[in-house]
């Protein structure tokens, strides 16, 4: 499982959380995607707008998740590598591996 105890408090405590897909031409997009509910070992995020990610996602699926917080005083991130796809008005990350950021 990816997400453990520990990142799935960052991210539950992140204000926001950053979502990077790659264009077409391999450039990369980065977005503020608001807050992701962890559900199981993957991220969900409520679709609004997100026309380019969307976009993106149909022909590569690799995408990124960054989540960063302060825990009892000491800082806090993880930067998530996995894939992502776009269902039902929800944008669905499921990662493959967690950085220990700070």
């Amino acid at each position: 499982m990816v997400i453990n105890s520990e990142v799935k408090s960052v991210i539950k405590n992140s204000a926001f959380l950053s979502l990077v897909t790659l264009g077409s031409d391999g450039t990369p997009h980065p977005i503020i995607a608001g807050k992701g509910e962890v559900v199981n070992d993957t991220i969900v995020f409520g679709i609004y707008k997100m026309e380019k990610t969307q976009k993106n996602l149909a022909v590569n699926p690799n995408a990124w998740v960054v989540a960063a917080t302060t825990i009892d005083g000491n800082p806090k991130g993880y930067r998530l590598a996995g894939t992502a796809a776009a269902k039902d008005k929800q944008l669905i990350f499921t990662p493959s591996k967690a950085e220990a950021l700070i």
